[in-house]
């Protein structure tokens, strides 16, 4: 595989009519640990990139990847650092990811849509002690199946004591329709329901949609700790939206 370096945080001018790029990630990605851009994207943005790239996701967090280059067969590979990346956010065999660029050959942004097309929340990761236990929680949640629309949610510190944020395309889909706040309903299996309200509202550039006013008082009810995963199921939007909540503990 042939390999040519490229100048680290070089700023560079990019084609404005192509800005960025789709890419689904199908099982060979996850299986093998590298996700191959060919073709298209290789020709026509592999000379911009560096080998040392930072995939920096809508919230801020950014993850080292090295790219490789197979010139031969024109097309690159996301190699080190993309297993880490994958298996923290969960991807999943037709899921796909939308990059753009950052304005320099080092730093790509990278947006993820589940394989339904909704766009994923964004989290910050744990403390090294708390990943493993994060991870195994939210391995056993990513095997929920519905015909239900549903997200996950890896829960973090900040959940514990503050609102929770959530994918908006599934909220301004599902529950606001059109409004900017409404009241919901959280429902756990045999254990109550606890009323609450989601918000959508302008962060930066994106929507931001959050569950509060209530949320803290189903995490300390229910004993919720950092690890746990939770699974979101829209049972009801007429005449009150209804959540059902599927608690994977990691404990």
């Amino acid at each position: 595989m042939a390999s040519t370096s490229r100048q680290k945080g070089k700023s560079v001018t990019l084609p404005v009519e192509t800005p960025g790029f789709f890419k689904v990630v199908l099982d060979y990605a996850l299986q093998g640990g590298r996700l191959k851009l060919e073709g298209f994207v290789a020709s026509k943005f592999g000379n911009f990139l560096s080998d040392k790239l930072l995939l920096k996701a809508p919230n801020g967090e950014v993850w080292p990847i090295e790219l490789t280059r197979d010139d031969v067969n024109d097309s690159l590979w996301l190699e080190k650092g993309w297993p880490e990346f994958a298996k923290f956010y969960s991807l999943e065999n037709g899921c796909f990811l939308f990059f753009s660029y950052e304005g320099i050959s080092s730093c790509l942004k990278v947006r993820i849509f589940n394989k339904h097309g909704l766009e994923v929340a964004y989290f910050f990761r744990s403390s090294h002690h708390e990943e493993p236990n994060l991870c195994t929680a939210f391995s056993r949640a990513s095997r929920f199946l519905s015909n239900r629309p549903y997200f996950s949610v890896k829960l973090q510190r900040s959940y514990i004591v503050r609102p929770l944020n959530m994918p908006s395309s599934f909220a301004n889909q599902y529950i606001l329709q059109g409004d900017h706040t409404r009241r919901v309903y959280l429902q756990i299996p045999n254990g109550g329901t606890w009323p609450a309200k989601c918000t959508v509202s302008l962060y930066g550039e994106h929507d931001r949609a959050r569950i509060h006013s209530g949320w803290t008082e189903l995490v300390q009810d229910n004993c919720l700790q950092v690890g746990d995963a939770i699974v979101f199921e829209l049972m009801e939007q007429q005449p009150k939206v209804t959540l059902k909540i599927h608690v994977f503990r990691a404990q």
